[in-house]
């Protein structure tokens, strides 16, 4: 069982070779129906109580240089399993072995204090991960300046914003140089720009050999980023494996359910160009299906050659460029998703204005409605500037009725 050295002990002492380990694990919370419940948990008499079980046998390995997603429906156990890794709870039962030190963002001004500056707050962070005194003074000034926080970097935490407050908690954790960067949804509240900061932080670590444990609701982020993915389910290992399959297998479920679940923080939903332009360093000034009739998406024929244009304005021109395409039918399957990166093309670069188009020589959707969405990425394909969704939905059309997602060529052969 992990007690607060636990999570401090030598991979060494677990599997070989690995940076985090975990086996068996389990984390259950008494639930008080009465004051007098909570009174008698505060003395250790917890035997009567009912007990939630939030984690139950979990078994996890992450190797050196390593990033695994954490992903699951809330409630599923996984922000309860980054504060068991990260040693800020304890199980009750199992084991736990980290590689000192194991850095963490978790909740918002965890382990911050809100009357302390957020210059005394990346000193007292630093000195709670047992940095020497000197170490801590050596990176203070690129801890601050990575935060972004102006002249508010000696004013109490408790005046910042949330993005503020994330700002800090990232470079703090990142600057420590740990071996294992434990990172929930905290970044979620930051701007476009403070998370492709951070992304490009998790990139280097795993690229220097560090390990990262990333909790996160955006699907393509976690199968860009992750090389493995853990779904968990009612606090269970539902499946673990390449991060695609799990991911794949993850949205199936959800689609079951009736549930999509998509990111509102990347991006903006947009009919024709001319939206203000969101934070970051360019923008998709216009999507347009070419060739379509009957409107800014149009009608295409089943089987018929699909051409989509994507327009990118960008505030520099050496600033380099991904782009990508979606299309989804109306209830949220994915139809078709495309993006220079995962082609293999090189970004585009060298002017403030690109022109990029998708063809797809015969697009064999049935007859339906179905939503095209457009996507900006940075030069790693991992950070998304800009989101636009044609208001307008792509119709296919048929000169007969079709049932089927896909029309498939094929041939019937009678054997006498």
């Amino acid at each position: 069982m992990q007690d607060a050295a636990a999570a401090g002990r030598s991979a060494s002492e677990g599997a070989p070779g690995a940076a985090v380990e975990v086996r068996g694990l389990v984390k259950r919370y008494p639930l008080f129906s009465r004051r007098r419940d909570r009174a008698l948990a505060l003395l250790g008499r917890t035997a009567r109580l009912t007990h939630f079980t939030a984690l139950d046998g979990i078994n996890l390995d992450v190797r050196p240089g390593e990033a695994v997603g954490i992903i699951g429906e809330n409630g599923s156990g996984k922000s309860t399993l980054l504060r068991l890794i990260a040693g800020i709870s304890v199980p009750d039962a199992g084991e736990i072995y980290v590689s000192p030190p194991v850095a963490a963002i978790l909740e918002l001004g965890l382990g911050f204090h809100p009357e302390f500056t957020g210059r005394e707050n990346a000193v007292l962070y630093g000195t709670l991960l047992r940095l020497p005194e000197d170490v801590i003074a050596e990176r203070l000034d690129d801890v601050l300046a990575f935060a972004e926080l102006g002249e508010f970097v000696d004013q109490p935490l408790r005046i910042y914003s949330s993005g503020m407050v994330a700002r800090l908690a990232f470079a703090v954790a990142t600057h420590v140089e740990p071996q294992v960067l434990v990172v929930d949804e905290a970044l979620a509240v930051g701007d476009g720009a403070f998370q492709k900061k951070c992304i490009d932080r998790m990139v280097r670590f795993k690229d220097e050999g560090r390990s990262v444990l990333f909790c996160s609701h955006a699907m393509y982020l976690v199968t860009s980023f992750c090389q493995r993915a853990v779904w968990l389910h009612q606090g269970r290992v539902r499946q673990s494996g390449p991060a695609h399959e799990v991911v794949e297998a993850y949205g199936a479920y959800l689609m079951t359910r009736g549930k999509r679940q998509v990111s509102t923080k990347v991006g903006r939903e947009s009919g024709p160009a001319g939206a203000a332009a969101p934070v970051g360093h360019g923008r998709l000034e216009a999507v347009r299906v070419l060739g379509a009739a009957d409107g800014p998406a149009g009608s295409l024929p089943s089987g018929a050659p699909l051409e989509i244009e994507l327009t990118v304005g960008s505030r520099t021109a050496d600033t380099p460029y991904h782009v990508g395409i979606a299309i989804d039918t109306a209830d949220g399957q994915c139809m078709l998703s495309a993006s220079t990166f995962w082609d293999g093309l090189a970004p585009v670069a060298g002017r403030e204005r690109h022109c990029v188009i998708l063809r797809v020589p015969a697009f064999p959707a049935g007859v339906g409605n179905y939503r095209v969405s457009g996507f900006l990425f940075d030069e790693t394909g991992l950070h998304i500037y800009d989101q636009v969704v044609l208001a307008t939905p792509l119709r296919v059309t048929s000169e007969r009725w079709t049932g089927s997602l896909l029309v498939v060529p094929h041939q019937w052969k009678v054997v006498e």
